[in-house]
């Protein structure tokens, strides 16, 4: 392969990143590991100790050299970034009986590309977007390093890089409930509300140059006090002494997506010197004033350009294209605001799957698609369900001022090791999308997957409360759920789930939620939703209930799925009525309808599988039936 060049021709705008797998965080330009690689199943786990990954090993698999494979099967053609389970890769891998339970049953993979030096790469940085589960990585036979989690990134800095490159990944997954596996089933096929299950590569891979020194992390910390704090780490070797190493942050003024005008100069340079500790770890912190932002909004995203660059003396050693959106999301007095005004959340829930692709599209310009089709719908934001999305859907609702919540995918056997398996890849994704403004709540747990300890144990509470504490400290400017849907503890919203057949039960469960009931006996109710009945749980635990948290409904809706019957035979009825409930009863700031398009077995959607609207127009059926209710 001749990894594909990707570049950046007009570094000062926020506009054509999009072909960036992070338009968030750019080197320019940026070489694509993306197309046709081999994959080799492991069914008998031999590929460690047959050494698979030695160079010339894994060449031969990659040109089928029957004479040297050192394989038991044959190895097939994929396509990256897709997962093995995608419509895309099982044209191929189905036929040889790989089809979704075979691949859960092998459970080990090995992926294999050769590709030539990339430019005039010498020393390059290998990025992953996301490999589910588990990932082992070797370089021309020389292990780079490994990452467990499937949501989230990692890279590897590749020290020498080759003319002719052979790269080995050693993929594990399984269904087991102990992953942060979100919506993939657990079992051995997809079943009431979780689907076919994800292994592999199906993030971007791509290659950047560095020297010796870069930039490794950055990090964007949006501070009560007003403040944004720019925290980068940076890689550095050899003589501590001599490093003299500093960082420049050039702030540019905001754009407008398809708003003309931009300046080529910043209009601010903030310098600060590195430091590094006895581990040879750079770190630089710099503050900056919120009042040198635009804010960022709805109905006006603005997004500031930034250049962060690294010198070590006063030659430049490293440069990333960042972008950033200022904007405080907060309550004050039990009302939810965005920059300082309240905000009536109109969301959609986005199960994040795809045509042909799975868990991603086949064509990225999917993303911008998908946005626009729910802005246009009239909502202005969507619970991305169980899943970290691709930073690329983030860019766009960055640039087309569509709000966010970001949820952690679920696990399902409660355990404190699994809790930290879990709180590490949260770090991962906090970290990972600190820039986006259009992120503006996180959420840590739904419905008691994986924490329904909490029921019966004082140290699960206090388990799930000291973590909601951690990363609301870590990472300020976010407005953070302990467990979505119900069983709340302790959280910034009290968000509902419900699926009530019958509306005027859906108007009285309304009226206690207004009244300021939070607490009911919890056993009756859950055993209820097990039975399938009635999906409507107490909000909070006993001993929990908190009446100053906003009420938002998180899950409504659910027209067309067998397991949700409603008493309404059409689907623009039951839309409007719900919506005209809602519009009577203030204390309630916003709701989440389910779902944005069919998926799988829940055809629930507004849209079908393939983007079609199923009314003729929501947004007008949204401004007449909550009046006062539209808020950008």
């Amino acid at each position: 392969m001749i990894p594909e060049k990707i570049n950046l021709k007009t570094t000062h705008l926020t506009a054509g990143r999009e072909k960036f797998p992070r338009p968030d965080r750019i080197r320019n330009p940026a070489y694509s590991l993306c197309g046709e690689w081999m994959l080799c199943p492991d069914k008998k786990g031999e590929g460690l100790r047959k050494k698979w990954y030695m160079k010339d090993v894994a060449q031969s698999i990659i040109n089928r050299d029957y004479g040297k494979l050192p394989v038991a099967s044959s190895p097939f053609a994929v396509h990256v970034p897709f997962p093995l389970e995608s419509e895309i890769n099982q044209k191929i891998l189905s036929a040889h009986g790989l089809d979704p339970r075979g691949i859960a049953k092998v459970k080990k993979f090995w992926y294999f590309l050769s590709f030539d030096r990339p430019g005039d790469i010498e020393k390059g940085l290998l990025h992953f977007g996301a490999v589910d589960y588990r990932a082992a990585v070797w370089l021309n036979g020389t292990k780079l390093g490994q990452h467990e989690g499937g949501y989230t990134p990692f890279s590897f800095p590749a020290e020498q890089l080759q003319d002719h490159n052979v790269l080995a990944v050693m993929v594990e997954d399984s269904p087991s409930g102990s992953q942060v596996r979100g919506k993939q089933t657990f079992l051995k096929k997809p079943f009431m509300v979780w689907y076919t299950g994800i292994t592999g590569i199906w993030q971007p891979v791509w290659i950047e140059k560095i020297t010796s020194h870069y930039i490794s992390d950055v990090i964007f910390t949006r501070g009560p006090e007003r403040m944004i704090t720019f925290n980068a780490e940076v890689v550095g070797s050899g003589d501590l002494i001599a490093h003299d190493l500093s960082l420049e942050v050039h702030v540019f003024a905001s754009q407008v997506h398809g708003k003309k005008g931009a300046l080529k100069t910043p209009m601010k340079i903030f310098k600060e010197a590195v430091t590094f500790d006895p581990f040879n770890r750079g770190v630089c912190s710099t503050e900056l004033q919120a009042k040198l932002f635009d804010q960022w909004t709805p109905g006006w995203p603005a997004l500031h350009p930034l250049l962060v660059v690294l010198k070590r003396g006063n030659r430049e050693v490293d440069r990333l294209y960042l972008y950033f959106g200022h904007r405080q999301v907060e309550v004050e007095n039990g009302i939810i605001q965005l920059n300082g005004k309240q905000l009536y959340q109109r969301l959609l829930l986005h199960q994040g799957y795809y045509e042909h692709g799975l868990y991603r599209p086949e064509n990225d310009q999917q993303y911008h698609e998908d946005i626009s089709m729910m802005k246009n719908a009239g909502f202005n934001g969507c619970r991305m369900h169980q899943k970290i999305e691709d930073p690329r859907f983030h860019y766009w609702a960055d640039v087309m001022g569509f709000l966010v919540w970001e949820e952690m995918p679920g696990y399902y056997y409660p355990s404190t090791k699994n809790m930290r398996k879990m709180e590490y890849q949260l770090h991962e994704v906090l970290r990972r999308d600190s820039m986006h403004p259009s992120i503006i709540t996180t959420v840590l747990f739904n419905e008691s997957w994986g924490i329904y300890s909490t029921f019966v144990s004082g140290r699960a509470r206090k388990n799930v409360i000291e973590l909601f504490n951690r990363v609301r400290q870590q990472y300020p400017g976010y407005l953070y759920i302990d467990n979505s849907g119900f069983h709340h503890l302790k959280t910034d919203i009290m968000d509902i789930h419900h699926y009530i057949p019958d509306l005027n039960d859906v108007e009285e469960f309304y009226r206690l939620l207004e009244k300021g009931v939070r607490e009911a006996p919890l056993w009756g109710n859950f055993f209820s939703m097990l039975l399938g009945r009635e999906n409507v749980q107490t909000p909070c635990q006993k001993g929990y209930g908190d009446r100053k948290v906003p009420l938002l409904i998180s899950e409504m809706g659910g027209f067309g799925f067998d397991m949700y019957k409603s008493q309404v035979d059409d689907l623009e009825t039951f839309f409007k009525t719900h919506l005209e409930i809602l519009s009577r009863f203030r204390s309630i700031q916003g709701f989440c309808y389910t779902q944005f398009t069919d998926t799988f077995q829940e055809k629930n959607g507004l849209f079908t599988e393939n983007r079609q609207c199923k009314l003729k127009d929501p947004s007008r059926i949204m401004r007449n039936s909550l009046p006062g209710k539209i808020f950008w």
